[in-house]
């Protein structure tokens, strides 16, 4: 439940490949942040496990303004490989996983230069 890279470096406004594999037993996402939003995302989160719907569907990705990327849950030993633009003001976005729980652990930066 950790994501080997706890830190990546990219360019501002330039294209970004990531290679995401998910090499454990449950499924996890890659979820990228706007600075400073990460405890706002995971109530977000919270509000959705409540719903059954939402647990049905099992995605736990709110709709909120605070995420720029995201992969869908990736399940075990599987991969995603998302591709985006970065975003142009230089900055710490920080990327966790959405997975009820897991962003306490699961996450890091992308440092925007």
């Amino acid at each position: 439940m950790l994501y080997d890279l706890k830190q990546f470096e990219v360019r501002a406004g330039q294209p970004v490949k990531l290679e995401f594999v998910n090499p454990d037993a449950i499924s996890h996402n890659l979820v990228i942040i706007r600075p400073r939003t990460e405890e706002a995302v995971a109530l977000e989160v919270n509000r959705m496990i409540a719903d059954p719907k939402q647990i049905e569907i099992g995605q736990y990705i709110p709709e909120t303004d605070a995420i720029l990327f995201h992969t869908e849950m990736v399940p075990p030993n599987s991969s995603e490989t998302p591709r985006f633009i970065a975003p142009r003001e230089p900055g710490n976005y920080p990327y966790i996983c959405t997975f009820p729980g897991h962003w306490t652990i699961m996450k890091g930066v992308m440092v925007v230069k």
